[in-house]
């Protein structure tokens, strides 16, 4: 029995796999859409997309940026300012993690 079960977890972990890397960019799209849904009224995405939640706008107009980009941010909202500065959620904690470079 527990045989059994094993190979049906691993046939159900087969096909969920199969499901992601087939339809990929679908996937992708969906999580976009529901991000943009949630926060598109959030301080950072209005600056780009004035309250819109369309995806060909946020590909156009919000650019890819690096940590310090977003610093200022990520301080206010450290600082204790609660409102909907990056995310539409409440953020309750940051975690820093540390690289460990060789050579």
């Amino acid at each position: 029995m527990a045989d059994l079960m094993g190979t049906k977890d691993y046939e159900n972990g087969l096909n969920f796999l199969e499901e992601l890397t087939e339809n990929g960019h679908r996937i992708q799209e969906q999580v976009l859409e529901e991000i943009l849904l949630r926060n598109a009224g959030t301080e950072y995405l209005t600056r780009f997309l004035h309250g819109r939640t369309d995806k060909q706008l946020f590909k156009n107009n919000v650019p890819i940026v690096t940590y310090e980009d977003i610093k200022p941010y990520i301080d206010r909202i450290a600082n204790g300012e609660t409102s909907n500065i990056l995310l539409a959620d409440p953020i309750s904690e940051f975690i820093q993690r540390y690289a460990i470079r060789s050579g």
